[in-house]
């Protein structure tokens, strides 16, 4: 392995220019591992991928290939030995990977920072991307993103509504049409199939979309909100595609597929195919990161990489509903959609994971106003019926925005007064 005195694997931030992506890694090793000797060691197995001398590698190819260590930090950032020395430090490694050995490729930019020659490996976990602005670039990213979105449903200063259809499967079109038009009828912005349905020969895809598209269209004579059905296309490449165009030239205004089962590569195809909004749901995307030491992180899983995909709308989960997500990462998660990125139009977080009127002031509070509220049972579930469940989260956004508290408005609306008496507030 490469000795860890050879200053030839190691660089300072200073030199290194647009030709690299930087990636930052966490890991944990004996302390008495020799930490810079491994850092060059992985370095050179996530690029020209051979720590042997064999021939054909030569010094033009190292100086254009090779990665190189721009820093490895301790953690506890002890600077000396002594007693109470711990067993195994933790380290954040970070890397400076050339560009040009993956080019604008989402699949092959994955395979260079998280696949490694198992003879230079580590664990290790991703926990940041770094991307140049000429990288960045190549990327076409979301078409439409919050300002398009907008547009699309007419809002334009309040975070948006979306609601799910339950129960997730074994519904006919026909019975699924009756529950999107009850709860249209509420002013929703836009309604989503669930993840578990998509094309199934019992119901498919292009029906529920005439019908549903339908139903909204009647619903507005009424309400004013022209609700936007997003039908889920998640399949293997091939058939996606195909069903995304039938499914587009059948009335769809916006389309759905679950990214970590058609990879990050497929959604991409998907956003530059269609020219209509893509939200990308992150159904099986767990397992890229709950490991604390392999995969990546959940800001990158579930924010950066969606949005260099492609996505207009992605689903962001709180910690909230359940499910043990960090705070800091599901804030981080939202800003890698939102905050500003050269040559990237933002992404709209979709926030789930139990919501109900008595949360809107707190998810407002965190993200702004730039988010779209998905809400499941609170709306399914209302006292007064979907509609009635649609008005209540719309009272409760509204009394948010006017500086007044959900109680208080409560009085005046008997909608959110029933979802605060089922749910309370937070």
């Amino acid at each position: 392995m490469p000795a860890a005195s050879s200053l030839r694997m190691f660089e300072l931030i200073e030199n290194v220019g647009d030709e690299y992506l930087v990636a930052t890694y966490a890991m944990t090793l004996p302390a008495d591992t020799d930490v810079l000797a491994r850092a060059a060691a992985f370095a050179v197995g996530q690029t020209i991928g051979t720590w042997l001398e064999v021939p054909g590698i030569t010094e033009s190819m190292r100086a254009h290939h090779e990665a190189r260590v721009l820093s490895v930090l301790s953690v506890p950032a002890l600077d000396t030995d002594g007693p109470g020395r711990p067993e195994s430090f933790g380290y954040l490694v970070r890397l400076a990977l050339p560009t040009v050995n993956f080019g604008a490729s989402i699949p092959m930019l994955l395979t260079t920072v998280l696949g490694n020659d198992a003879s230079t490996s580590v664990e290790a976990k991703l926990v940041d991307l770094e991307l140049p602005a000429t990288l960045t670039a190549q990327f076409a990213g979301p078409k439409f993103g919050v300002a398009g979105l907008r547009e699309l449903t007419g809002v334009t200063d309040r975070p948006l509504l979306l609601n799910m259809i339950k129960p997730c499967a074994g519904l006919t079109p026909e019975a699924a049409a009756d529950i999107f038009a009850q709860t249209a009828l509420g002013g929703i912005d836009m309604i989503k199939d669930d993840e578990l349905i998509a094309n199934p020969a019992y119901s498919p895809v292009v029906d529920r979309v005439k019908l549903f598209t339908e139903a909204a269209r009647v619903a507005a004579d009424t309400t004013g909100v022209e609700t936007v059905y997003i039908p889920n296309v998640t399949d293997r490449p091939d058939r996606m595609l195909a069903t995304a165009a039938r499914v587009v030239d059948a009335g769809a205004r916006a389309l759905m597929v679950t990214y970590a089962t058609v990879g990050y590569g497929g959604l991409e195809a998907l956003a530059e195919a269609v020219d209509v909004p893509v939200l990308a749901h992150f159904a099986g995307a767990a397992p890229f990161f709950e490991g604390p030491n392999t995969g990546m992180s959940a800001p990158l899983a579930m924010g950066l990489l969606p949005r260099l995909a492609g996505a207009d709308l992605a689903l962001v989960i709180s910690p909230y509903g359940g499910y043990p997500l960090r705070g800091l990462q599901y804030v981080r998660t939202a800003h890698q959609l939102l905050l500003p990125r050269p040559g990237l139009l933002p992404t709209m977080p979709v926030i789930g994971g139990g919501l109900h009127p008595g949360t809107v002031d707190r998810y407002i509070s965190e993200l702004g106003t730039d988010i779209v509220l998905g809400v499941g049972g609170a709306i399914q579930g209302h006292p007064g019926g979907p509609a009635a469940g649609v008005r209540a989260m719309r009272q409760a956004i509204d009394a948010r925005l006017s500086g007044v508290g959900a109680a208080e408005a409560a009085t005046q609306h008997l909608e959110l007064r029933q979802a605060l008496d089922a749910w309370g507030s937070i």
